[in-house]
């Protein structure tokens, strides 16, 4: 081995140990938020949307989905120090999605199609998965469900190749400076999804409902 390569191989060993520091002393913070929240909701799916674009735009010449990896998990488990007991129900085809999204942190119940993950919510799931290409399910489900909202969309557009999934939770997701409105509609063909460039302030009326207001990093395009 070379003096050089060695000196390199010791220089990243340091920035490793650099780096874990801070990310223990980012934990020690975000449990001090977690008591300055005073039992204010764990999961905050528009806090998250808006701190990894701040991110992947502060770092131009990073891969985005090296980035969004990174945060993904230090923000889970940021979360798990709070909520380590929140039960996800996830859509077969969304199973990979919520690996990547929630590392394990957290009980997932496997659910075989749209009606076992509304059982499943029903049972007292706090989050339930549904990959792209449910939208007619998910709005016909949700047009019924005044206490459910579609929360976020992940992983971000652009960030990685798995395939998107909606993500239903119980609380509207908080406000972000650039988000898209989703409404639900009875159509003629049967129900159906509309996604709105920012947020569609009051009732969607005609029948609709307004089914949640994300972060529109997270559109459908």
């Amino acid at each position: 081995m070379t003096d050089k390569l060695s000196e390199l191989r010791q220089t990243i060993n340091q920035l490793d140990d650099e780096i874990l520091a801070l990310v223990r002393r980012r934990m020690v913070l975000a449990a001090d938020v977690i008591a300055a929240k005073n039992g204010g909701a764990a999961y905050r799916p528009g806090r998250e949307a808006e701190v990894m674009a701040r991110l992947v735009a502060s770092a131009p010449d990073l891969p985005a989905g090296l980035v969004v990896n990174l945060w993904r998990q230090l923000m889970t488990a940021s979360t798990a120090l709070q909520s380590d007991s929140m039960t996800i129900a996830v859509h077969r085809d969304a199973m990979a999605v919520a690996g990547w999204h929630f590392g394990g942190f957290f009980t997932t119940i496997g659910c075989d199609d749209l009606a076992s993950v509304r059982q499943a919510m029903a049972d007292g799931a706090d989050i339930a998965l549904l990959p792209a290409g449910c939208e007619a399910g998910m709005a016909g489900w949700l047009l019924g469900e005044e206490g459910l909202h579609v929360i976020a969309r992940t992983p971000p557009v652009g960030s990685s190749t798995l395939v998107p999934v909606w993500m239903i939770g119980r609380q509207p997701a908080d406000p972000v400076a650039e988000e898209c409105t989703l409404v639900a509609r009875q159509g003629m063909d049967g129900p159906e999804l509309e996604v709105v460039s920012g947020r569609l302030d009051g009732a969607a009326g005609g029948g609709a409902r307004v089914i949640g207001v994300i972060a529109s990093n997270g559109k459908t395009d």
